[in-house]
């Protein structure tokens, strides 16, 4: 096989971007990478909080309790919300609620949301669920809007697995997604979890690609077997599931590290728990594009509070582990995603509590994206409160389509090479054509992540992916 030297490599790079009319382009703004916006300290700003709305304690709605949400969508062609609320069906019946987020300008509109209804959940046997038996977490609509996709953590110490389920708008149930074995919780004769999800530590985030073809969802911690949940010096492996949403069938997996818990507790909680706690999870998952997310790691310490952390993160360059029934043990090795911190709630200056839910709202004035997160309230244990956050995303920050332009599970010199003629899959920043600002997409991303990048093989487990059309 013959070897193109590096020189002759660049040579024909450059002449194939000479071709498409970008590489004036690219001269013309001053380098690559696009400078952020910065505060009056001069720091890069890729992410802004610009509003929060909190709702009063003891809020009711349709007769329930307007509390619990764990889980947040936006419909983009409605602007219509979904949330789900975690009542294990005690304190009101299971359910999701529609609501309205109205923006003027760069912050809410209003005061508290407007709520549009309320669903109650239906199990398998077409009723409501009984009380503790079901346990929900997060929640996307499905394209269309036609239907919804909802997860449960269970309760492993009961023996009761996690799942994820289709339910109509109405509530019924349609059909389950199906979990791998290594998920199902697994007890000794003595009644230790020996296998699977922890116990409220399970299938805690779920997104949709934004093709609408996979269903993805991510465990807070790792699974038993796989190794330790999130300590105060420990990381913690979870898992990354993709899921075929038509088959329902798994297509990979990968490994995501849950970095270690930020604060020791300094006091107990209230009563009747009266012990100490910390730990750290992940939250809430949402897909940039096919191969890359956004992941909330949030962490808490009794006595101190919670602390928020968004990471930007990607599948590229990561081993797929969907073969693997346990990540622990002799000759067990795997690469992890890659990941990188965007924006850290504690250097906000606002509380931002228990968040658990986020997902894309729609374009602000400037035209940057935003994001709206929710915080669980906890039916106002320990004194939580109900929140919205309106961040934003600096434009062109994130592609809405994965880097690896040729679909070959890596990230080199080839896709910048195909990115002036591959079409719809080289128009990384989604505004229908292919210029200068793709290149400087594809060049940030390298830059994020220099460790995904594989000059010239397939990372082990990969396979070809195609570039995902708009939802």
């Amino acid at each position: 096989m013959r070897h193109r030297s590096p020189v002759r490599r660049r040579r024909a790079l450059l002449a194939s971007l000479a071709a498409a009319g970008l590489l004036s382009s690219l001269a013309r703004t001053d380098g690559f990478a696009a400078e952020p916006e910065t505060d009056s300290s001069g720091k890069p700003q890729d992410v802004r909080l610009l509003d929060t709305l909190t709702v009063p304690a003891g809020t009711t709605g349709f007769g329930m309790p307007f509390g619990g949400l764990s889980g947040i969508d936006r419909d983009p062609r409605t602007g219509e919300y979904v949330a789900v609320s975690d009542d294990r069906s005690e304190n009101g019946r299971a359910r999701f609620y529609t609501l309205r987020l109205p923006l003027d300008g760069a912050a809410f509109a209003t005061d508290k949301p407007a709520l549009d209804g309320l669903t109650v959940l239906a199990d398998t046997t077409g009723e409501p669920f009984a009380p503790k038996a079901v346990d929900p977490e997060a929640i996307r609509w499905t394209p269309g809007g036609e239907s919804l996709l909802w997860t449960s953590e269970g309760a492993s110490s009961a023996g009761q697995p996690a799942f994820v389920r289709e339910a109509a708008t109405s509530g019924g149930y349609l059909r389950e997604l199906p979990l791998p074995k290594a998920y199902a919780p697994v007890r000794s004769a003595s009644g230790t979890l020996t296998a699977g999800v922890r116990n409220n530590q399970a299938v805690e985030g779920l997104t949709l690609s934004p093709d609408g073809r996979k269903v993805v969802t991510i465990t807070e911690n790792a699974l038993v077997q796989d190794g330790p949940a999130a300590g105060l010096t420990v990381k913690s492996p979870s898992r990354l599931l993709e899921l075929d949403r038509r088959t329902g069938k798994p297509r990979a997996e990968h490994v995501y590290e849950v970095d270690p818990i930020s604060d020791a507790p300094t006091a107990p909680l209230p009563a009747p728990v009266g012990t100490y706690a910390a730990d750290r999870g992940v939250s809430e998952i949402l897909a940039i594009n096919d191969t890359d997310y956004l992941t909330v790691e949030r962490s808490f310490a009794s006595g101190v509070g919670f602390s928020i952390r968004l990471y930007w993160t990607s599948t590229l360059g990561a081993t797929d582990v969907s073969a693997k029934e346990a990540l622990s043990g002799t000759g067990t090795s795997w690469k992890p995603m890659p990941k990188k911190l965007l924006y850290d709630f504690t250097t906000s200056g606002t509380d931002a509590d228990n968040v658990e839910g986020i997902t894309w709202g729609p374009r602000l004035p400037d035209g940057s994206r935003s994001l709206v997160l929710v915080a669980d309230d906890n039916f106002g244990f320990n004194g939580g409160v109900t929140k919205f956050h309106l961040l934003s995303v600096r434009s062109g920050l994130l592609a809405h389509r994965t880097p690896d332009v040729d679909g070959d599970g890596a990230v080199n010199a080839r896709d910048l090479a195909a990115i002036p003629t591959a079409g719809p899959a080289g128009d990384l920043d989604g505004n229908g054509r292919t210029d200068a600002g793709d290149i400087r997409l594809w060049i940030s991303y390298t830059r994020a992540f220099p460790t995904a990048q594989k000059a010239g093989s397939r990372p082990p487990g990969a396979t070809p992916t195609r570039a995902p059309t708009p939802r």
